[in-house]
């Protein structure tokens, strides 16, 4: 199949992961090259429980999973001979030879933001610039992360490629978890997801009669956003991936006021369960959804309530659902990586 390639290897780190957007990128990838019959192994640290299904290897001697992809990973792959390491989730060894490297924003080079902990924002600025050079191939999500890798590493626009998000094609759906009417905001402890920006309008929310149920991440990496205690709010932990869908397939609309991200899963998924989406006018949402979401303006206080209003008179067409499930598909993304790693 290639001509120089004869071992793709996948960093597992993830598998250690709550499954957020770029763990749910690389799941979406890999069960995309099982379909294709691609041949890969997915390398994870020995304290990792195997995933059914996977090709996977546990490596190494470090039960940290951060020690492990700096250290274990590389001493691995590099002895390896006409191999590739594929790394999907943002993170990657500094020192592996061959590798390609997945860059899904630049959340943690955004100026005057903590949106993450101290320590995480220090190692990935230390971290992404490094390996982004180093990298045979940048994969991104959008033309918007593409661009921002350019501008802000200066690398080279032909060595990055974009390979954009799918949709999960094996969607399961939990038994409704609320029964009255509500809007659903994803990510509540997470400030890049701009949760204290909905919850200056709880009042009003409760007015047009709605519920405003928050599901928060059990991640460590963020900085805290502080709980509101209000009788129309609802907070939830982090659900199992039935639980997810259901939250979004009866809820009302999706509320997605982020204030930076490199493409937006969520609101793809709402989209193509015809749930209605309300999301900030970042321009990563108008390239990759264009008119379907009702946008706001972030600094705008009352277009968020205007944005609410206009609820009634949105719809999401079969039509639309096939558009977006052609544009954004795992499997064409994997014919993609082929085609990038049959160039290399």
């Amino acid at each position: 199949m290639f001509v120089s390639i004869s071992k793709i290897y996948i960093n597992g780190k993830f598998l250690t992961q709550q499954k957020t957007g770029v763990q749910a990128y690389a799941l979406g990838m890999i069960e995309a090259m099982k379909r294709r019959n691609i041949p890969f192994e997915v390398l994870t640290p020995k304290s990792n429980l195997l995933f059914d299904g996977f090709n996977t290897k546990k490596i190494g001697f470090f039960s940290n999973s951060s020690f492990w992809e700096q250290w274990s990973l590389p001493l691995y792959v590099n002895r390896q001979s006409n191999s590739i390491l594929i790394n999907f989730c943002n993170s990657a060894p500094l020192f592996a030879i061959h590798q390609i490297v997945t860059i899904h924003d630049l959340a943690c080079e955004q100026k005057g933001f903590k949106w993450f902990s101290l320590g995480f924002r220090q190692w990935y600025r230390f971290l992404i610039p490094r390996i982004a050079k180093s990298a045979r191939v940048i994969f991104t999500v959008s033309e918007f992360s593409r661009q921002e890798i350019i501008s802000h590493y200066k690398i080279d626009s032909e060595n990055i490629k974009i390979i954009p998000n799918g949709l999960n094609t094996n969607i399961q759906i939990d038994n409704r978890q609320i029964q009255e009417n509500y809007i659903l905001l994803l990510g509540g402890n997470n400030p890049r997801k701009n949760t204290t920006g909905v919850l200056k309008h709880i009042n009003e929310i409760e007015k047009l009669g709605f519920k405003l149920v928050i599901l928060n991440s059990d991640q460590t990496v963020f900085n805290s956003v502080p709980k509101r205690v209000h009788p129309s709010i609802i907070y939830h932990n982090y659900t199992t991936e039935a639980q997810y869908y259901s939250f979004i397939k009866y809820a009302k609309a999706l509320v997605y006021p982020s204030l930076y991200e490199g493409f937006g899963i969520p609101v793809l998924e709402s989209l193509c369960l015809k749930t209605p989406v309300i999301c900030s006018d970042l321009l990563v949402f108008q390239e990759s959804f264009e008119n379907l979401p009702i946008y706001f303006s972030t600094s705008n206080p009352s277009d968020f309530i205007h944005a609410l209003q206009r609820l009634h008179t949105a719809t999401i067409s079969d039509l639309d659902v096939e558009k977006l499930t052609r544009k954004y598909s795992f499997d064409e993304s994997v014919s993609l990586i082929l085609k990038t790693l049959q160039e290399l």
